[in-house]
C-alpha cells in the first residue's frame, strides 16, 4: 500500500507541475504539489479565491466544473469558430476584434495552439488544477482526506486515457494556462510557449506516463 501511494503522489506531483510555473503568481507561490501540506493557509486561500473558492459549496462547484467542462469547453468552443477560417481569415478576424473585448486574447492563445495540440486539447490543464484543488481542498478542511484521495486517483486516470506522454499532457497543460490567463504581450507567446514545454521536459518525471497508480 505504501508504494502504491507514493507512486501516487510522483504522480500527482508531475501532473501539476507545469501548473505551478506557468499560472499566475498565486500558483506559483505554493511552488509544487508536495508544497501544499506545508505551505502558508495564507497562500493556499488566495489561490482558492481566484478560482472563486470561498467555502465548501463553491469548492465543490468548481470541482464539477472542472471535471465536467472546464477550460477545455470554451478552447474548443472558440477553435470550432475559427476552424471554419483560413489562416488570413482567422487572422483579420480576430483583429477586427476591440481590444477591450475579453475574448481577443483568448483567440489569440486558440489560434496558437489549436493546430499543435492533440483531440484532447487543453483538458491536461483542468485536470492539473482539479488534483491541485482536492489536495488543496483536504488541508483547508473543505473535503474529506479520503475523498480527496479518491478523486484525485480518478482524475490522474482519466488524465492517462487522453494522453499517450507526459510531452502531449505537459503540451496541452501549459496551452492551458496561458488560455486562461493570456500574457500582456502575446507577440512572443508561441516562443514562451516552447521555452516553458522544454523546461517542463528537460527532466524526466520519476514516474512513467501509463503506470497503474491503484
Amino acid at each position: 500500500m505504501l508504494g502504491v501511494r507514493l507512486h501516487q503522489t510522483a504522480f500527482y506531483e508531475s501532473m501539476t507541475s507545469t501548473l505551478f510555473k506557468v499560472a499566475p503568481v498565486q500558483s506559483e507561490r505554493l511552488g509544487g504539489y508536495q508544497n501544499i501540506s506545508t505551505c502558508s493557509k495564507s497562500a493556499l486561500t488566495s489561490w482558492l479565491l481566484v478560482r472563486g473558492v470561498t467555502d465548501s459549496i463553491s469548492f465543490n462547484r468548481k470541482l464539477k466544473w472542472l471535471l465536467y467542462e472546464g477550460h477545455r469547453a470554451e478552447f474548443a468552443a472558440l477553435a470550432q469558430i475559427l476552424s471554419t477560417m483560413s489562416e488570413a481569415g482567422r487572422k483579420q478576424y480576430i483583429n477586427s476584434l476591440a481590444e477591450q473585448d475579453k475574448q481577443k486574447n483568448k483567440l489569440i492563445c486558440v489560434d496558437q495552439f489549436m493546430n499543435i495540440l492533440t483531440p484532447a486539447s487543453i483538458a491536461a490543464f483542468d485536470f492539473a488544477q482539479l488534483t491541485a484543488l482536492y489536495k488543496i481542498g483536504s488541508r483547508m478542511r473543505l473535503t474529506g482526506r479520503k475523498e480527496a484521495r479518491s478523486f484525485s486517483l480518478e482524475a490522474a486516470q482519466i488524465a492517462q486515457s487522453k494522453y499517450k506522454s507526459w510531452h502531449e499532457y505537459y503540451s496541452a497543460c501549459i496551452a492551458g494556462s496561458y488560455f486562461e490567463s493570456p500574457p500582456a504581450d502575446l507577440s512572443s507567446l508561441k516562443l514562451r510557449y516552447v521555452q516553458k514545454l522544454l523546461e517542463a521536459t528537460r527532466v524526466h518525471p520519476p514516474i512513467q506516463w501509463d503506470r497503474k497508480l491503484k
